[in-house]
């Protein structure tokens, strides 16, 4: 029985990877280094730790690991402020789910990101808790971020859904023994594969419905 939904945030609620790679990318051009499909899919779901050991090695950066942070984020950020890229579905699917369960945020994204995404006015109030892979200390594939969102909300792990886009999302999902739900994005799809581990596999968040889990 499902008594909570948890929810990705970058590329499932916000078009977010294609700006997360553009600001990687410009990073890796400022260095003479290029950043690729390969390296942005490495990174995908990734925690904020993760993704900057993974530039400063694959980018040989002469950086800090806070230089790195900041020229990223502040990109990301600066973007947001502007106007948050919401993919299709996206803020009727959580809305649907606020209305009859306990919904969490669990992602790999920097809290910073996080906090003016949530803060948005058709996303304020409807997550009971959020939670950023930062602050568990292990980013996806590792399930530790959806285990301890289900911890906070008090709630099995097995009682609850998550919704994902990436290949390590769904891996987090799967190791967490949550109900998965896979909307994959065509630029970055995930490998057959590990798509094939999730339990609904969707085209958009607008085929989202609460008939996908309680049958």
């Amino acid at each position: 029985m499902i008594e909570a939904i948890i929810f990705d945030m970058d590329g499932l609620l916000v078009d977010s990877e294609p700006v997360w790679n553009q600001a990687r990318v410009e990073l890796a051009a400022s260095v003479d280094k290029d950043w690729n499909k390969d390296d942005h899919k490495a990174v995908m779901g990734v925690s904020t730790q993760e993704w900057i050991d993974y530039m400063r090695q694959r980018l040989e950066l002469d950086m800090s690991p806070e230089q790195v942070q900041h020229e990223v984020i502040s990109r990301m950020a600066a973007m947001y402020e502007g106007g948050i890229p919401f993919l299709p579905g996206a803020i009727e699917a959580v809305a649907l789910a606020a209305q009859h369960y306990p919904v969490a945020l669990a992602s790999g994204s920097h809290r910073s990101l996080i906090d003016i995404v949530i803060e948005h006015p058709a996303m304020k109030d409807k997550f009971q808790v959020v939670l950023a892979a930062d602050e568990v200390g292990a980013g996806k594939p590792d399930p530790a971020v959806y285990l301890e969102a289900a911890r906070r909300l008090g709630i099995d792990p097995t009682h609850c859904v998550c919704l994902e886009d990436s290949g390590n999302g769904i891996l987090a999902g799967v190791r967490a023994e949550m109900f998965v739900i896979a909307v994959p994005d065509a630029r970055f799809s995930p490998a057959a594969d590990i798509l094939n581990q999730a339990d609904v596999v969707l085209n958009s968040l607008t085929d989202f419905s609460l008939s996908l889990f309680e049958q």
